[in-house]
C-alpha cells in the first residue's frame, strides 16, 4: 500500500500526514472537510498520535489559513492562571498584574484558537469558556467591557469528554458546543502499517537537521518496530528514532541500537508467566529465558539486557540445557 500524502487538499501541511492505513482514511476526509467550514472541531487520541498535527492541518487549508494559529495546553498553564491565559487581563486585576494583558483567544483574530487538553480544564473555567463560544465575546479579568472575536474554535483531549460529562467532571452544554465536527485518530498500535513510512520521514528530518549521514534501519528492527505497542504512540516513535539516530555508531541501525525504556517497557507490559504446578526451579528459568529469547526475536544481547543478566552467563545456560538434552 502506497503512502498517503498531500492528494485530497493543495495545501503542503498535508504532506506532514504521514500515513498508509486504511484507519486513516476517514481522518484525512474528516480534516478537509473540517477545513472548508467555519465549525467548531473536536479532536480526539490517545496522547502522541498527531492531534496537534490535525489541528494545524485544518487551520492551514481554512479561509482562515492567513490569520494566526494559536495554541494553548491546558494542562501546562496553572490553574489560577488559565482565565489571564485565555481571556487576558488589566492591570490591577490581580496582584501583581502590573499591566494589560492580551489572552489568547483576542492573539487569535481572524484566526484559530486551537485548546489543547481541553479535559483538564477546571468546571468553573469551563462556565466562562461556553459564554465566550455563545456570545463571540470575551471579558478579560478585572474588565466590565467585552470584546467582540473572530476566533475559529479547535479543542483536542485525549480523555473520554462523554464519560467525564457522565460523571459530572465536564460540562454538557459545553462538550455539545465543542463536539460539533469529531475527529479521532486511532493509535499506532493499530495501524503497525504507518511505523516504516515514519521512520523514514524522521531518519530523512533528523539527517538534514543534525547535517549527518542518514542510516538505515535493518530488517529485524523494522520488524521488531512494527511489532511493538507503542504506548506514547508516534511520539515515543520519534524520540526512540532519534534517540537510535544519535548514539548509533554506523549506517545501519538494528535492535541493539534501540534505547534502554524501549525493552524495559515492553517487558513490563508482556503476559506475566504462569508457574504449572510441580515445575522445577531450572525448568521455570529455562522457559523464562526462552520466552524472553522469543520476544526478542533471538536477539541474546538484548534478551540479557532485558533479563538482567550477562549475554555469558546467557550462553552458559543454553549450552548447559542442549548438552542435558543431548
Amino acid at each position: 500500500m502506497q503512502t498517503i500524502h498531500a492528494s485530497r487538499t493543495e495545501h503542503p501541511v498535508f504532506d506532514k500526514l504521514i500515513t498508509c492505513s486504511d484507519l486513516m482514511l476517514p481522518v484525512l476526509d474528516q480534516t478537509s472537510r473540517a477545513a472548508k467550514v467555519d465549525a467548531t472541531v473536536l479532536i480526539t487520541g490517545e496522547s502522541g498520535t498527531g492531534k496537534e498535527l490535525i489541528a494545524e492541518a485544518v487551520h492551514a487549508n481554512s479561509p482562515r489559513r492567513n490569520g494566526p494559529l494559536v495554541v494553548v495546553n491546558m494542562a501546562a498553564v496553572p490553574g489560577n492562571l488559565i482565565e489571564s491565559e485565555l481571556f487576558g487581563h488589566v492591570a490591577g486585576a490581580f496582584t501583581g498584574s502590573t499591566g494589560k494583558r492580551i489572552g489568547r483567544f483576542e492573539a487569535a483574530q481572524q484566526g484559530t484558537i486551537v485548546i489543547d487538553e481541553i479535559g483538564d480544564l477546571a468546571l468553573e473555567c469551563q462556565a466562562k469558556l461556553l459564554r465566550v463560544l455563545e456570545n463571540h465575546c470575551v471579558t478579560p479579568v478585572g474588565s466590565n467591557a467585552d470584546r467582540s472575536l473572530d476566533v475559529r474554535v479547535i479543542a483536542a483531549t485525549n480523555r473520554n469528554l462523554a464519560k467525564m460529562v457522565r460523571n459530572g467532571e465536564f460540562r454538557e452544554e459545553l462538550y455539545y458546543r465543542l463536539n460539533v465536527v469529531a475527529i479521532h485518530l486511532p493509535p499506532l498500535r493499530d495501524r503497525p502499517e504507518d511505523v516504516e513510512p515514519l521512520v523514514h520521514r524522521f531518519l530523512d528530518e533528523f539527517a538534514a537537521a543534525y547535517d549527518q549521514p542518514r542510516p538505515e534501519p535493518d530488517r529485524e528492527l523494522m520488524t521488531f518496530l512494527q511489532s511493538y505497542h507503542w504506548p506514547g504512540n508516534i511520539r515515543q516513535l520519534r524520540n526512540c528514532v532519534e534517540s537510535m539516530f544519535v548514539l548509533a555508531d554506523s549506517l545501519t541501525l538494528t535492535v541493539e541500537n534501540l534505547p534502554d525504556m524501549i525493552g524495559i517497557q515492553h517487558n513490563r507490559d508482556a503476559a506475566p508467566f504462569e508457574v504449572p504446578e510441580g515445575m522445577t526451579l531450572e525448568a521455570v528459568e529455562r522457559a523464562v529465558i526462552h520466552q524472553t529469547l522469543d520476544r526478542w526475536r533471538g536477539n541474546r544481547t538484548r534478551a540479557a539486557k532485558a533479563l538482567g543478566i550477562s549475554v555469558r552467563t546467557l550462553q552458559r545456560r543454553l549450552k548447559h540445557w542442549q548438552n542435558v538434552t543431548a
